[in-house]
Order: structure tokens, then C-alpha cells, then sequence
């Protein structure tokens, strides 16, 4: 094991061998983006193996608890703890606390390399304990693995034998592009959606609104300002100089895969949305509305969705990934839903308990979510909504 605290100084072909078929959030460039925020120290567990070959890496993330709104939905006694123990928990009990795997894009998945993946636990078992061992080193109360895939809770799962503690956070909704156009698009969802989409999109086209396309780095200062206003909606507490930031970061690292859609009315940009090409897959990660200019003209959906499934179709993506939040909306306009998980340590005083706690910790959750929902088809459906097992 090494641990350091820069991935810049991390072989950059090993590291990406590691990468291969995983999601854009444990990419090399986006882990770099992240990596400057001066709220949170990064660290990166590597594991080395026999003939000193890179098989495994870790981002580690060690957070004082400080304002950070890139963490509102990060932060474990929030997201997590505060589901199960309530105010019975301070949280500044649970500070610092160490992030273990990525620790944006609402997207975790292992670093693994392909030769070892036929049995991860024999990687992520020595890199997990290691994580672990770094937080205490660090003072750390907590420590959290959040916004896991399936697939990544049943492998930390079966590392760790930690099944009774894995947690339901969330849906991810995403929509799978099996469609030679948008007409196949359309025929796929039922007459009444059809008629719900055609409508939306024929509002958007009858405004005066026009889009253009453009890479970040021709646009990022602009869309600060109309990103806030989005966040704000959704309980994030960003400024407009902080999302300056993040997209800049972001334009240093990731303007090779990035697609902005800009709306305006006449030359002033009043709407935005951000995708990542990465690997087959489109993903959206950014929007924003001046709202009173686009009232009306059904604009976060065409920008958000509908054109974006149009490039996706073009340019051959086989899925767009539409995120957390407006499950309802998504799974209307034909998008299912994959849960997302959370590993917890909370702080000693509750790890006894912590079992007990959690043990009907998801069936809460999904029934929210169901609500959320609202009965649309598409939603919660199939086993996969249940723990994962290893």
C-alpha cells in the first residue's frame, strides 16, 4: 500500500488501466477537477501488487465539517445518519470525517484492475481496512462510502461482510438509447407521454428562445450565474463565485468530453445544461434557468432530455444519466431508476447499535421513493432494490 496525496504524481497509463469500463466519476480528469477544493484534504490509497502492478486506488477524502455546498448531499449524519439516530446525534460528533471513494458526481465506484476483478475482495478487503486506518490516523469520528452502485455495495459487501449495514440513498435515474431516432424514442412510451413530450417540445420551439453547442472552456463563466438560481431549487447553498470555480476546474480537466447546450433570447444566455461524453455514455451534470425569460417554453426538458437524447442517438452514446431528483418527471419521459447506496461508520458511541439501526433502513427509503414516483412504471421495480448481497 501507498498512500499520496496528489494524483498528478500517479502513473497516469497504470492509473487509467484501472479506470477501464468504469463511470466518468472515478475517471483520472474528474478526479483531478475535485481534487483542488481547499475544504477537504485528498488522499489516494494505491495498492500494489507482486511485480509492483498498480491493481487498485482509492480516493480518500478527509472533510473538518467547514461549509462546503459541494457536500450538501455528502455529509454522512445528514445523508445517512440523521435518517436513523435524529437529532440524538450532534454533528459535530461525527468531525472530521473521511470520505471513502469518490466524493462527487453521486456515482462511487472501486478501482479495480481488470485482472483482478474476477475476485475484487481480494483488492478492495486490504484497501478498505487501509482507508479505515487512515481516517483514525487522521482523527476522523466517521467515515462514509456514499452514493455506491450496486455493484460496488455488493463488492464492498462481500469484502467486508457488511451487508446488514449497507444503506438505501437513493434512485439514479438514466435512460437506456436503444433507439434509431426520436421517433423510436416516442414509440416507446405510451400514447398519453407521446402526447406529453410532442406538446413540450413543440412549446420550446414556437418560443424565441435559440441553442447553440459548446465546449466549457468557451462558456464556463457565463453559466455560474445561472446555475445558482437550479441549486438554490434544490437545497444547495453554491454561490455564484463557487460554481466559477467548480466549472473552471472543470474546464481544466474535462473539456475534451464536455457538451453545453446554451439558450438565449436574442444574444443574452438565459438557459444552460452540461453533459460529459464518457465512454457510451452521456451524463448530465449541470444546469440552470433564468427562469422569468424561459417561463413557459418547457425548456429544462428540452435542454436537459429531449435534446440531449437527440446528440446521444447521433453520435452513437447507448445511455444518458439524468441524475438524482425529479424521479417522477424522468420516469414519465421513459428513464428507470438504479438504487444507490450507503456504507456508514458512524462515530464510536453508535457502532454497536449501528446493525440494529439500520436494519429496515431501506424499506423506509424505498417507500419514499415510491412516493416520489408516484406509481409511474418504471420506477422501483425488480430485486435489484434489494440489499445487495456480494
Amino acid at each position: 500500500m501507498e498512500v499520496v496525496d496528489r494524483l498528478g504524481t500517479v502513473d497516469q497509463l497504470a492509473f487509467e488501466e484501472l479506470t477501464s469500463g468504469a463511470g466518468l466519476m472515478v475517471s483520472r480528469p474528474y478526479l483531478l477537477a475535485v481534487e483542488p477544493d481547499p475544504a477537504i484534504e485528498a488522499r489516494y490509497l494505491l495498492a500494489y501488487e507482486g511485480d509492483s502492478k498498480l491493481v487498485g486506488a482509492l480516493p480518500c477524502y478527509i472533510w473538518d465539517g467547514r461549509p462546503a455546498p459541494a457536500l450538501d448531499n455528502y455529509d454522512p449524519v445528514a445523508i445517512g445518519g440523521g435518517w436513523v439516530v435524529g437529532d440524538r446525534s450532534a454533528p459535530s460528533e461525527w468531525r472530521p470525517t473521511m470520505f471513502v471513494g469518490t466524493r462527487s458526481g453521486y456515482v462511487n465506484e472501486w478501482l479495480i484492475h481488470p485482472r483482478a476483478r474476477d475476485h475484487p475482495a481480494r483488492v478492495l478487503r486490504p484497501m478498505l481496512r487501509a482507508a479505515l486506518r487512515l481516517g483514525r490516523k487522521g482523527g476522523c469520528a466517521s467515515s462514509a462510502a456514499m452514493w455506491l452502485t450496486s455493484r460496488a455495495a455488493a463488492q464492498l459487501a462481500d469484502a467486508l461482510g457488511v451487508r446488514d449495514q449497507v444503506m438505501l440513498g437513493s434512485g439514479s435515474a438514466s435512460l437506456d438509447i436503444d433507439f434509431s431516432d426520436f421517433d423510436g424514442y416516442l414509440a416507446s412510451l405510451s400514447p398519453s407521454r407521446r402526447h406529453f413530450v410532442r406538446r413540450e417540445r413543440a412549446r420550446f420551439s414556437s418560443s424565441s428562445l435559440s441553442v447553440a453547442e459548446a465546449r466549457l472552456s468557451e462558456c464556463w463563466e457565463e453559466l455560474a450565474r445561472l446555475a445558482a438560481p437550479l441549486q438554490a431549487k434544490y437545497g444547495h447553498r453554491s454561490s455564484v463565485s463557487e460554481l466559477e470555480g467548480e466549472f473552471r476546474r472543470q474546464a481544466e480537466q474535462l473539456d475534451s468530453c464536455s457538451w453545453v447546450l446554451i439558450c438565449r433570447r436574442r444574444d443574452r444566455p438565459v438557459g444552460f445544461t452540461l453533459f460529459y461524453r464518457w465512454g457510451d455514455t452521456l451524463y448530465g451534470r449541470a444546469a440552470g434557468f433564468d427562469y422569468p425569460e424561459v417561463a413557459d417554453a418547457a425548456a429544462y426538458f428540452n435542454l436537459a432530455f429531449y435534446l440531449p437524447l437527440e446528440h446521444g442517438i447521433r453520435t452513437g452514446a447507448r445511455s444518458l444519466h439524468l441524475g438524482l431528483a425529479s424521479w417522477h418527471a424522468k420516469v414519465m419521459r421513459g428513464a428507470r431508476l438504479d438504487p444507490s447506496w450507503l456504507w456508514v461508520v458512524p462515530p464510536r458511541r453508535w457502532r454497536r447499535s449501528w446493525p440494529r439501526l439500520v436494519q429496515d433502513q431501506p424499506a423506509g427509503v424505498r417507500s419514499w421513493l415510491e412516493g416520489q414516483v408516484g406509481g409511474a412504471r418504471g420506477g422501483l421495480e425488480g430485486p435489484g432494490w434489494e440489499r445487495p448481497s456480494g
